[in-house]
């Protein structure tokens, strides 16, 4: 039934005409407008010696992606599937409405693999991007940054009753997490208060985690035990508050 439910939100997923086109095309716009400007594949002393396309841009498109589809994409769906009714008529059906978020999910997770993978193929092939050097790392900072971020959705998609207070919630969540996050200014160029700030919100971790793994360093403890943090928080308050109608 789960496979059955997964490949139906699928379809719809690749139905939106808007939602493959933000997945694919925000973060490898990202990646070839910043990465075809001159010097960004050269290392730099301002990076600590690392070009700025692998251990900046991609980070940054990558952790942007699995963002906008866990604070923004994913509780929208959900939340108008509230609004419409469906998750309460599930819920008198012998089909567990529990099964239809783990397919949205299933959905997202699968775009957000592919669009990594798209991220990394077209910057090694088209841009000559150095992959991760500390691969593992990399890895388990993406795994981690993904649960984080998709507990902070979960929790946004219990609590809006529409379509429309999710998005707006999820806007309210996903904007600041920018900004503090090291986005907008790179971390090392933030006031050493908000570099923390930066290292906590689960956004800013995912990215400069990805940035010391990229670089070939080991991600920071406060970083991955800040993504565990969110996760398991917001993943138990979700569970509590969670509405089916």
């Amino acid at each position: 039934m789960l496979t059955k439910m997964t490949a139906v939100e699928a379809k719809l997923f690749l139905r939106d005409p808007g939602a493959p086109v933000t997945v694919v095309g925000i973060p490898l716009a990202l990646l070839l407008v910043f990465g075809l400007m001159p010097g960004s594949s050269k290392p730099s002393a301002e990076f600590g010696g690392h070009a700025p396309l692998p251990t900046l841009i991609a980070p940054m498109a990558v952790a942007i992606l699995i963002a906008m589809l866990a604070v923004m994409m994913f509780p929208a769906a959900v939340a108008t599937y509230r609004e419409k009714g469906v998750l309460k008529r599930l819920s008198a059906s012998p089909v567990p409405p529990g099964r239809l978020l783990a397919a949205q999910l299933l959905v997202n997770l699968a775009a957000a693999a592919v669009a990594i993978l798209l991220v990394l193929g077209v910057g090694r092939i088209a841009l000559g991007m150095a992959l991760p050097e500390n691969l593992g790392g990399f890895l388990l900072v993406m795994v981690l940054g993904a649960l984080a971020l998709f507990s902070v959705g979960t929790l946004i998609a219990a609590l809006a009753p529409t379509n429309r207070a999710a998005s707006g919630i999820g806007a309210a969540a996903f904007f600041p997490m920018l900004a503090l996050g090291g986005v907008w200014v790179p971390k090392e160029q933030l006031p050493p208060v908000l570099q923390h700030v930066a290292d906590v919100l689960p956004l800013g971790a995912t990215i400069n985690g990805l940035r010391e793994a990229a670089a070939g360093n080991s991600p920071e403890l406060l970083q991955l035990g800040s993504l565990v943090a969110f996760a398991v928080v917001c993943s138990a308050i979700a569970a509590r508050t969670f509405r089916w109608e």
